[in-house]
């Protein structure tokens, strides 16, 4: 299903999940997501980003390795009709805090080892309205985070369905 006359790339991954379903679209370790898996995790996520209030040209920040959820997030922030930043893992606090505080993006979405880097240049970014975190983190931890949630329960996806 396209947006419009013009395809978008999230159009790619919704019309090869119609057309493959079934076929294995992503490889992470031991890890394997069908088209439909991707198809679906991403919209869930897209979800809680519109409903956490990121809207249409708002920026996105992935600070993550490598991983499933990092796939997810990327066609997730397309389908919110964001705009997707990739900041590389190995970015120390110092250069992150710039990053975030230049880019002001509504949304980081980041991995629980990553927080030493991330957490005080997160608190101290005022744009930020949601901040979702894979990996295991303790209530305690996401307490001491701003608007965080853990990746789980941005994954169910409630709320309305993406613009």
């Amino acid at each position: 299903m396209m947006h419009g006359a013009v395809p978008l790339l999230d159009d790619y991954l919704s019309h090869s999940a119609e057309r493959l379903g079934d076929k294995i679209a992503l490889v992470c370790g031991e890890h394997r997501l069908t088209y439909d898996e991707l198809e679906t995790r991403s919209s869930a996520v897209a979800r809680h980003l519109v409903t956490s209030g990121v809207a249409p040209g708002d920026r996105v920040m992935i600070f993550a390795d490598n991983t499933v959820e990092t796939v997810v997030s990327f066609w997730a922030v397309l389908k919110a009709s964001a705009v997707v930043c990739v900041v590389n893992p190995l970015t120390k606090s110092d250069k992150l805090g710039y990053l975030l505080n230049d880019c002001l993006p509504a949304a980081l979405i980041t991995d629980k080892h990553l927080q030493p880097v991330f957490a005080e240049p997160a608190r101290n970014c005022p744009s930020l309205r949601r901040l979702i975190v894979s990996g295991q983190v303790d209530d305690a931890e996401l307490r001491g985070l701003p608007h965080a949630v853990r990746w789980d329960e941005a994954a169910a996806g409630h709320g309305k369905a993406p613009p």
